[in-house]
Parts: structure tokens; C-alpha cells; sequence
């Protein structure tokens, strides 16, 4: 079953514009009522943008209905609970994964030459799940790196470029995704995700991007 928070996403219009190299995190989203970005992925895109790419100011699913209202942490139990509910559901051919086709594929084709995928945790399942569902334009190079990946990342073809980056001490994604890490910086699940060493670590695998 899809997640019924999507439905108030429906006629929202997507914030992709058109541009020539984009990045935009995709991850489980915590909250059902809020999707804006955390202070630290804010920073991160930030950290970006000198490079090149374009950020794109929401999480997942990208409207501008998730970039409204203001950012509020969630309990993390609960939080917990929505990701792992979203990674179970977020199956090739299922509800979940035409939803997040669907909300994909705007940012593919708005997107002139690269599209960096920022998959922390949960994100992985989900953007593995729509790989098949979506249609790519022709020329458009697309890197997915799993932060922290919980589940399992697309493989490496054609446009799809697949990098694994993962904190020291976050035991949850080495158990749970079994690719060997590109690279391995310090802290945990939770805090070297968007950490100032993941930063560098994300510009290190993929450089930066075309100016638009």
C-alpha cells in the first residue's frame, strides 16, 4: 500500500526547474504532516552549490507543497517506525514505487546533463524500487549515493552511476546493505549523514557540476 500522505501531493506542482546539474536528498520521510529539510541537509546543499549544482530546497516529494510550512524534528521511535513501514513497502512494481516514479521523473527531465540522488538510509529501498519505472532523457548522467543506505541501491548501468558512503560507527547500514563502502567517515547513522566530512567525502566520488 502507498503511504496515504502522497495523496496531499498530487496537485502540488514539483519545484524541479530546469537546470543543467541538480542535487536533491531522497530519503524515508519521518514525518507525514512535513517534508522541509533538516538544518544539516539544508547545509549540505549549501556546501554543494559552490560546486555547481543546483540544490533543491525539499525532501522527498519535491513539491512545493513539502517545501511549505517549517522543519520540526520528529521523535526518533516514531520516525524509526515510518522509515523501516516505507522501506518494506517500497518494492519494484508496488504502490510506494510508481509514487516515487511519478514524483522522479520531474527532476529527470528538467535536468539537462547530471542529477545527483543524495539517498540517505531509507532512500536507498526507495529509489531502487522506481529504477525501472522511470524514463531517463537521453544524455542525463544520474549519481545515486547511498548515505547510510538501509536496503539495497540499484546497480551501476547505463546513466545510473551508484556510490556507497557510510559513517565509521553506523552499524545499522553495514548490516543491512552489504555493498563495500567507496568511503567511510566518522559518526553514526544519524549524525554523518550530512556531516562536513560526508560533504567532502559525496564531492570527492562525484566532483562537481556543470554550471547551468
Amino acid at each position: 500500500m502507498s503511504e496515504r500522505w502522497l495523496a496531499a501531493h498530487a496537485d502540488s506542482p514539483s519545484l524541479a526547474s530546469p537546470t543543467a546539474s541538480r542535487a536533491a536528498w531522497l530519503t524515508g520521510q519521518s514525518s507525514p504532516t512535513q517534508q522541509r529539510l533538516s538544518p544539516a541537509q539544508e547545509r549540505f546543499l549549501d556546501g554543494l552549490a559552490p560546486h555547481g549544482w543546483t540544490p533543491l530546497r525539499a525532501g522527498f516529494p519535491w513539491t512545493e507543497r513539502a517545501a511549505a510550512g517549517t522543519y520540526g524534528g520528529e521523535p526518533l521511535f516514531a520516525a524509526s517506525v515510518r522509515n523501516t513501514r516505507q522501506g518494506l513497502a517500497a518494492r519494484p512494481g508496488s504502490a510506494l514505487a510508481r509514487d516515487v516514479a511519478r514524483h522522479l521523473q520531474p527532476l529527470l527531465d528538467t535536468t539537462r546533463d547530471r542529477l545527483l540522488l543524495l539517498c540517505a538510509s531509507a532512500g536507498a529501498r526507495l529509489v531502487t524500487s522506481a529504477v525501472d519505472a522511470v524514463e531517463v532523457p537521453e544524455g542525463l548522467r544520474i549519481d545515486v549515493v547511498g548515505i547510510g543506505a538501509v536496503g539495497a541501491l540499484p546497480p551501476t548501468h547505463g546513466p545510473w552511476h551508484v556510490h556507497v558512503l557510510r559513517g565509521r560507527s553506523d552499524l545499522l547500514s553495514a548490516v543491512s546493505h552489504r555493498r563495500r563502502a567507496d568511503a567511510v567517515v566518522p559518526g553514526g547513522h544519524l549524525r554523518a549523514a550530512a556531516s562536513p566530512a560526508m560533504l567532502a567525502a559525496v564531492l570527492d566520488l562525484v566532483g562537481g557540476g556543470t554550471s547551468a
